[in-house]
């Protein structure tokens, strides 16, 4: 299986930049995985939110376009704990989806479009984080479900 992550812009933060790619590169050792940046809308004072979302959202709905399984991370969608993110991967991985597309919205968020879209709406926590976070979070529990599922003590 191949991830995919989308993200809307790049991250203004070279530190948390950095992070990102040191846990991208880790899961690498057990799976492909590719980032995309769709252009982020510019947001000013007489943006409307939901035009932003939408413009974005038809961006990434254009880069993803039904070829694999997506997953949309919003504060309402489903939370997994790290075992059960793992057991989520693992059988994804198992069932034969060959790309999953893994994406993260913009500081607007993701348009209800896109959320109905999803095959999954996942939800790292109830509280909300930076999109530029949430990024880290993300690479760092891809990479904590695949040692769960290779049984390594990383998780421990």
């Amino acid at each position: 299986m191949q991830i995919h992550l989308v993200f809307v812009g790049k991250t203004g933060f070279s530190d948390l930049e950095s992070a990102i790619d040191r846990y991208l590169g880790r899961v690498e050792h057990y799976c492909r995985i590719q980032t995309h940046y769709v252009k982020a809308e510019k947001i000013t004072a007489s943006s409307q939110d939901s035009s932003v979302r939408a413009k974005e959202g038809e961006r990434i709905a254009k880069l993803v376009d039904k070829r694999g399984h997506m997953i949309v991370l919003d504060r309402s969608g489903r939370e997994f704990d790290s075992p059960g993110l793992a057991k989520f991967i693992e059988k994804l991985n198992d069932s034969g989806v060959s790309e999953a597309w893994m994406v993260i919205g913009g500081p607007l968020g993701v348009s209800p479009e896109l959320l109905k879209s999803a095959d999954l709406v996942m939800s790292l926590s109830q509280l909300t984080f930076p999109h530029d976070l949430v990024r880290l979070m993300l690479a760092e529990q891809l990479y904590r479900a695949f040692t769960i599922i290779r049984g390594e003590p990383y998780h421990k």
